[in-house]
């Protein structure tokens, strides 16, 4: 008997030992590992309403959850909200939240969370450099110039879990925008208890996302910002990598050699340029790229010669199109339109409903266009014009398009213009800063669809480094903004070719960005635009 209740024990224990060994090996291998991705920056804020890097955004993307979530293909799936219903022309969503949603202090997300955030974000007081994307908001537009009070923007909680969002005008993709940064919920309380300091430091960020900071040492500024799986986050979809570990380029990494980086095992995956793309590549890295910018002629408008529509119009119509695209860029394609050819427009591609692209063509009176100019801004026939100078990147091929214009512009105009070529970063700060009068630079919108890039060169718009403002120009795209269906298309349409002829930004190519992962690793998201990162299905052999 005695010998029987031992067998029954080992056969117990045996048993036991089966299922455990089972469940452990139910996760595939490349789960549960530690996924390292390299920043080019330490983010400058953790705070999901005002952040406009990419560092930032990316790190936001693991510590928060929006109302949806973006999708291998692009496309909104569920995030905080289970679910979601439109009315019939797509101008007002419910969102019904999971209730199981919570904040990585236990305490439950709610419909007020996401009430708050939407309001602060827009908030003239909160000086949100990305809130221009929540324009589509009922009254937005008008709480952030100071007109109305955060209180009227269309954003109410019909309960704890009962999200309702009233828009300007017919979105259908709305709830694709709700996965963006600056959508993320705010905790109210913890924001206020933060004294000013939300977003700057470990302790002062509360996320409800699929990962958190690994404890108060987990970010060490200029060095790395550490991210573990959260245990309070219940999405439809469990992390799979335990860890994910963002490296920032400084002291202790260099990333100046990206492959080597990837070969070496220092990160798992990392942006590269387009020739390090190639290397990469051809080491057994997987690549995945998607056109996001548009380069392009831009003028300053604001300045004392290019502030003439027929000075501008004068300085691209002289151009030969063909001998400057024939020295593209590597791995760049000639842009006919300042929206990408992948612009998409109520699920639909945005061209093949606009119709072709508006460019200025060549023409042998741009002499006298440019007389026409100078004459209108008070200029006698004695006078000169002032040399022109034009800022590029630092690219071989661009600077021999560059050269192309300048030989075009000598022998019409008879005057002497002269290229300055720099560093990327050095070009972006002078366009940004208004100190230019032409340069080639890039247009790079942060979400998809034709207002986000329209809207650029609304007057007084964030990001209007052309300081470009015209009333016509602002009515035909508050007419797109309020019009519906394929009309509205139409009125897009109107106001890119108000801009073409108007010579403000002159496309020429477009650009990719690029990432690379290391052998082995799989699951990495990137998305285009400010889309960010999503490592929740990123794994590792």
């Amino acid at each position: 008997m005695q010998n029987r209740k031992m067998v029954s024990v080992f056969l117990a224990l045996a048993v036991l030992l089966l299922s455990m060994t089972g469940c452990k090996n139910s996760r595939p291998s490349n789960a549960d590992k530690t996924i390292l991705y390299g920043l080019k920056s330490d983010p400058k804020t953790l705070d999901p309403q005002i952040a406009s890097d990419s560092s930032s955004i990316i790190a936001i993307e693991a510590l928060f959850e929006g109302l949806a979530r973006l999708g291998a293909d692009g496309a909104a799936k569920p995030g905080v909200a289970e679910r979601w219903q439109a009315n019939t022309d797509s101008t007002e969503f419910t969102f019904y939240l999971r209730s199981d949603a919570e904040w990585s202090n236990k305490k439950p997300v709610t419909a007020n969370d996401f009430v708050y955030a939407f309001q602060r974000a827009v908030s003239p007081q909160t000086g949100s450099p990305v809130c221009s994307q929540m324009f589509c908001l009922k009254n937005a537009r008008q709480i952030s110039s100071g007109k109305l009070s955060p209180e009227k923007l269309g954003v109410s909680a019909v309960d704890s879990r009962t999200l309702k969002v009233d828009l300007e005008y017919s979105y259908p993709d709305f709830p694709k925008q709700t996965a963006n940064a600056v959508f993320m919920p705010c905790s109210r309380d913890f924001f206020e208890s933060t004294s000013g300091r939300y977003g700057l430091e470990a302790s002062y960020v509360l996320g409800n996302g699929p990962f958190r900071i690994d404890g108060k040492y987990g970010w060490a500024h200029d060095q790395y910002l550490n991210l573990r799986r959260s245990a309070t986050y219940h999405g439809g979809t469990a992390p799979l990598p335990s860890n994910v570990d963002l490296q920032i380029e400084g002291d202790s990494l260099d990333l100046s050699k990206p492959v080597a980086t990837l070969k070496n095992g220092v990160v798992d995956a990392v942006s590269v340029s387009a020739a390090q793309a190639g290397k990469a590549s051809a080491d057994g890295c997987s690549i995945v790229s998607f056109q996001d910018t548009t380069w392009g002629l831009c003028f300053n408008t604001s300045s004392d010669l290019m502030k003439n529509v027929d000075v501008r119009k004068a300085f691209v119509q002289a151009l030969d199109r063909k001998k400057v695209l024939s020295h593209l860029p590597q791995d760049t394609s000639a842009a006919d339109s300042v929206l990408l050819p992948g612009t998409t427009f109520l699920g639909q591609n945005y061209r093949k409903l606009a119709g072709d692209p508006f460019l200025l063509s060549q023409d042998a009176g741009a002499a006298q266009t440019l007389a026409n100019g100078l004459r209108e801004l008070g200029f006698s026939k004695e006078d000169k014009m002032e040399s022109v100078s034009v800022l590029c990147p630092n690219d071989e091929n661009v600077k021999l398009m560059l050269n192309e214009m300048i030989i075009s512009w000598n022998s019409q105009f008879h005057n002497y213009f002269n290229m300055e070529a720099m560093d990327k970063s050095d070009l972006l700060s002078k366009v940004k800063s208004g100190n230019y009068q032409i340069a080639l630079a890039p247009i790079t919108p942060d979400s998809d669809g034709p207002l986000s890039v329209l809207s650029l060169f609304r007057s007084g718009a964030d990001g209007n480094f052309t300081k470009y403002s015209n009333t016509a120009y602002d009515a035909l795209l508050s007419k797109g903004e309020t019009g519906d269906g394929v009309k509205a298309a139409d009125d897009y349409a109107a106001a890119e070719e108000y801009l073409s002829r108007q010579a403000v930004f002159y496309p020429l190519y477009y650009g990719k960005r690029y990432y690379a992962m290391a052998k082995g690793v799989t699951g990495i998201v990137f998305h285009p635009y400010q889309g960010g990162v999503d490592f929740i299905g990123a794994g590792k052999e």
